[in-house]
């Protein structure tokens, strides 16, 4: 390994997990509003407190947004927070969203999911 990765990886070590709760892998199709627009996205993970997207349109640290999406056969509705985003290498936009609202039993449906994925 070269001093540079060594140096990398050592940093990466150090960086602290602002996670609050264990992510369960997905990969679903969610419809996300990002400032006013409808966009398909692709959910990868996804916790009680939050969901990641990907992305061809590009997200702003603090926008608004609205999502729908399916898990096992239930539809979540939620509203949230961009909490981070990231260019990947494919061209597409990887974002964080915070969920601040999850309409009816989204968050009973999310937890369960999350639950038996980690299980």
């Amino acid at each position: 390994m070269t001093p540079s990765a060594l140096n990398t990886r050592s940093m990466l070590q150090h960086v602290t997990d602002r996670r609050r709760a264990p992510r369960a892998r997905l990969g679903v199709s969610v419809t996300i509003t990002v400032g006013g627009r409808l966009v398909d996205a692709l959910g990868s993970d996804v916790s009680p407190g939050g969901i990641r997207v990907l992305a061809s349109t590009s997200a702003r640290v603090g926008d608004e947004v609205s999502l729908v999406f399916f898990l096992n056969g239930d539809i979540v509705s939620a509203r949230g927070t961009v909490q981070w985003c990231a260019p990947t290498r494919g061209g597409c936009t990887s974002f964080g969203v915070r969920f601040t609202a999850i309409e009816e039993d989204g968050p009973f449906v999310v937890a369960t999911y999350c639950c038996s994925t980690l299980s």
